[in-house]
């Protein structure tokens, strides 16, 4: 039953938790196991922690997914801290009753397992958070989800998560973003100028008078390119998810890191929510059964590839970072693409392996000259829902 404190949950929101869940259950124990005393997982949007039909809000979906963690057990000498941060009364209310609520059907809170729920607003905690910890905050995932677009400066995001093996992943409220971002009343504009970290209304000239899709592209990487060039993120994605009952985009969830481990791990979660582009949720494919389940699309994987090593010679460990870091593909993805374009007669093995069709780490290939020069560029990444620690461009 609703509440003022609850309503229900809709599909794109699941999809939402189910990507934080995938990446939290390989970040937890990546974390604890490098020798990181004390790991925090921030919620700066918690919410009531409950939705209308007994569905677990984000703070719970992450508890649970430490608390449930087969490796549990083996994170025992890390300090595990999760900071809730709530600024509405009644959500906040609801909160503490659902995490009482769980640490009593789980049987009572293990010693390296912290809760702090904060009744405030996000902004005044990060600051807060800055000052005390002068800036050196603990191996930290904050999930940032507001409702809105204000509350959220770019600024505050950089300062709060400055440490190097700090992360976030920040709900980008495209929706809401495209209905105001036009307004050049002051104070929204203020808003606006803060979210994207921006000196003035590049946001308002240059959206302005974009059609639809142009301008949705246009403020996504917008963001992606502040969040990596001003937040000082390396690598950063976005994964948009669309909205099912109104049929158009929702919001962007973009992620951004300084791992390499964490960025392949993230684009992995990603590919499990969508597992044929790796960058986008639109919903169910209706009631239509399939004999088949959905395959990613490894087809622009091996353009770029072939782009890139045509005619060189080249290890397996720098493809591998080829991959990761230049890609929406991860390092679980490309060797079946190598083994396609080695049964083509497009690569060769020079050194490294024992066994054909495999590529351990010190193996070294050569790929022939691309013979058709026709042959396509890869893939626009700033159209396809993609982001890597290259630029985006503003079309």
């Amino acid at each position: 039953m609703t509440s003022r404190a609850t309503w229900p949950i809709e599909p794109h929101t699941q999809a939402k938790h189910n990507l934080l869940r995938f990446y939290l259950d390989a970040w937890f124990p990546i974390l604890s196991s490098r020798n990181n005393p004390h790991v925090i997982f921030l919620d700066g949007f918690a919410g009531p922690g409950i939705y209308a039909e007994g569905e677990p809000g984000s703070p719970i979906v992450a508890l649970n997914t430490l608390m449930s963690h087969s490796h549990f057990s083996r994170m025992s000498q890390t300090k595990f801290t999760f900071i809730l941060i709530e600024r509405d009364s009644y959500c906040f209310k609801s909160l503490k009753g659902q995490l009482r609520d769980y640490w009593s059907d789980f049987g009572g809170k293990p010693n390296n397992v912290f809760i702090h729920p904060i009744n405030n607003e996000f902004r005044n905690v990060a600051e807060q958070t800055v000052t005390a910890t002068q800036g050196r905050l603990a191996p930290t995932l904050a999930f940032i989800d507001p409702f809105g677009w204000s509350g959220v400066p770019m600024a505050t995001i950089r300062d709060l998560l400055s440490t190097r093996k700090c992360e976030v992943i920040f709900n980008f409220m495209y929706d809401s973003v495209n209905r105001f971002v036009a307004d050049e009343t002051p104070s929204v504009a203020h808003h606006f100028a803060e979210l994207f970290g921006t000196e003035g209304m590049e946001h308002h000239h240059l959206a302005s008078d974009r059609a639809t899709e142009d301008r949705k592209t246009f403020l996504r990487d917008l963001y992606v390119d502040q969040l990596r060039t001003v937040g000082g993120f390396r690598f950063v994605t976005p994964f948009e998810v669309i909205n099912q009952n109104r049929g158009r985009t929702a919001y962007f969830l973009v992620f951004g890191t300084r791992s390499p481990t964490g960025f392949d791990r993230m684009k992995g979660a990603m590919w499990r929510v969508d597992p044929e582009s790796g960058c986008r949720y639109s919903g169910d494919e209706g009631d239509q059964l399939s004999l088949f389940p959905p395959q990613p699309n490894l087809g622009p994987l091996k353009t770029a590839i072939l782009d890139r090593f045509a005619g060189t010679t080249v290890g397996v460990n720098r493809l591998e970072q080829f991959v990761v870091e230049e890609t929406r593909y991860t390092s679980t993805q490309y060797k079946r693409v190598l083994k396609d374009l080695e049964s083509e007669g497009s690569i060769s093995c020079v050194s490294g392996r024992k066994k054909a069709g495999t590529y351990p780490p010190r193996t070294v290939l050569r790929f022939e000259p691309l013979k058709d020069s026709r042959h396509p560029a890869p893939p626009n990444h700033s159209n396809d829902g993609y982001s890597s620690s290259s630029s985006f461009s503003s079309e």
